[in-house]
């Protein structure tokens, strides 16, 4: 599968099992404070998937951690680290040079490895990532360098920029307003923030006039229930429940459904980033509870097609090549995300046939038919999958040519599709009877009777129900002529 960018390195699922399995080993080294081990199966990871923001925020916080002083203090540590860095700038230098930008980013790994806090080499690999359309990662390079020095512009600059790629408008505009702050008065830098906030706040007012005045109030009620509505209605000095949810944890951190509660009060003010670190938190804070993990994966999959949504969206008000390249780029990653997430569900519990069903969808629409025919096959007793499943079977057998196994499905689904489920019915009338079609057709010199006669059977069902559906007046139309030609 091929990316936003047409980047075609496409990870086999052994290797993605043993790289999530590194991840697991890293991220519990990290909370043991066995920091090296960690940073050489994290390392790892990223090496192997530099797209996955999760890797690459495991691999920076344990980083962090280790040099948890950020201090350099002295002649003697900034020699110690100039001379283990001197080689891999160099090499970092090389790959900007050649426009290598996987190169860019296993060099500044190692730079990192010995000065996480190494701002320019943070920039670089954000723009390497940018480069290959690793959007999310970026951001997480840029956000790393802007914790280190918040009173970089060219840092807040970078982060504004990446942040409007992704239609994060409001963090966009908070980085642009700091941008402001940080540079001379009248100076170009002051003035290209301040057209940046003026241009955001516009196209934020406009596309917000755009939405239907019912679905407005619904975002409105949606944002203000969690905070702001808490705080206004609160009496002075009352701590809102975010305050509130944030002392307890401090007194408890190992109680896990305060992280849970108070990652929902942000989701639901859709301030994402802040509910994954709330529950990043409680992972570490109980020890990798499984509870807090799968809520985060749900949390960051919700993320993902909110920002699928919004990209799909601006691409289909402003019909721009960049917008279309940002719409596809996002469900992109989101197919790779629900990928991941169901890959370890389905691990988790081998015998959940929902999760089977879920996973064998996305490998599907994927294009990896022969794995997504696997999973599906697992799936197909769930009887409240089992016609979803024929019919996702029934494609993935065509999609390889075997024609007869995909009829079969197709008919299989149509029996098990219930009535109310029209739209399912119909697809699956569809294909059954197309398929027939192609079937009876196959050799020029010998009309095949039987196809011809279930083709006529499931266009007529399909009739039926719904006879302005597709171009089915035609295909009956074709069926009567063969039969008269015969």
């Amino acid at each position: 599968m091929a990316d936003a960018a047409g980047n075609t390195d496409v990870l086999s699922p052994g290797v993605r099992r043993r790289l999530q399995q590194q991840y697991e080993r890293g991220t519990q080294s990290t909370q043991t404070g066995n920091f090296d081990y960690a940073t050489e199966l994290l390392t790892s990871c990223v090496v192997g998937d530099p797209g996955n923001q999760l890797y690459t925020e495991a691999f920076l916080t344990n980083l962090h951690r280790k040099y948890s002083s950020g201090k350099k203090s002295g002649l003697l540590s900034s020699l110690r680290t100039a001379g283990s860095t001197a080689g891999s700038k160099t090499s970092l230098m090389n790959a900007n040079r050649k426009k290598d930008w996987l190169s860019v980013l296993k060099a500044g790994l190692e730079v990192l490895k010995v000065n996480p806090f190494d701002t320019a080499t943070l920039l670089q690999m954000a723009h390497a990532c940018s480069e290959k359309r690793f959007v999310e990662t970026q951001l997480v390079y840029l956000k790393s360098a802007q914790m280190i020095d918040p009173k970089s512009f060219e840092i807040q600059r970078e982060c504004a920029l990446a942040l409007e790629k992704v239609a994060q408008y409001d963090e966009a505009v908070a980085c642009w307003m700091k941008a402001e702050a940080l540079a001379k008065p009248a100076s170009l830098e002051a003035q290209e923030a301040h057209r940046a906030i003026s241009r955001l706040q516009v196209d934020m007012t406009v596309r917000t006039t755009h939405e239907s005045a019912q679905q407005a109030i619904i975002d409105a009620a949606a944002s203000d229930n969690s905070f702001q509505a808490s705080s206004a209605m609160s009496k002075p000095g009352k701590r809102n429940r975010k305050e509130e949810l944030e002392e307890k944890i401090a007194a408890n951190p190992g109680e896990l459904l305060l992280y849970a509660e108070l990652a929902d009060l942000l989701e639901k003010a859709e301030k994402w980033v802040e509910a994954e670190s709330v529950l990043s938190r409680g992972l570490e804070a109980t020890g990798g509870d499984l509870r807090v993990r799968e809520q985060l994966e749900d949390i960051q999959l919700r993320h993902a097609r909110q920002q699928a949504h919004i990209a799909l969206r601006r691409a289909t008000e402003q019909k721009t090549a960049e917008s279309q390249q940002l719409a596809q780029q996002k469900e992109m990653e989101l197919i790779r995300q629900e990928l991941e997430v169901y890959r370890k569900r389905v691990d988790r519990y081998p015998t959940n046939t929902h999760w089977k069903f879920k996973l064998g969808v996305r490998l599907k629409q994927a294009g990896n038919f022969a794995e997504a025919i696997k999973m599906l096959q697992d799936a197909r007793n769930d009887p409240k999958h089992r016609g979803e499943v024929m019919l996702d079977l029934g494609e993935c057998f065509q999609r390889i040519k075997q024609y007869k196994l995909a009829k079969q499905h197709y008919v299989d689904a149509v029996q098990a599709i219930p009535e109310r489920d029209i739209e399912h019915r119909k697809k699956a009338l569809y294909r059954a009877a197309v398929l027939s079609m192609g079937l009876a057709e196959v050799d020029p010199d010998q009309l095949n009777g039987e196809e011809l006669d279930e083709a006529e059977k499931y266009f007529t069902q399909l009739a039926g129900l719904d006879f302005g559906y597709k171009d089915v007046s035609k295909w009956l139309d074709k069926v009567a002529q063969l039969r008269n030609k015969g």
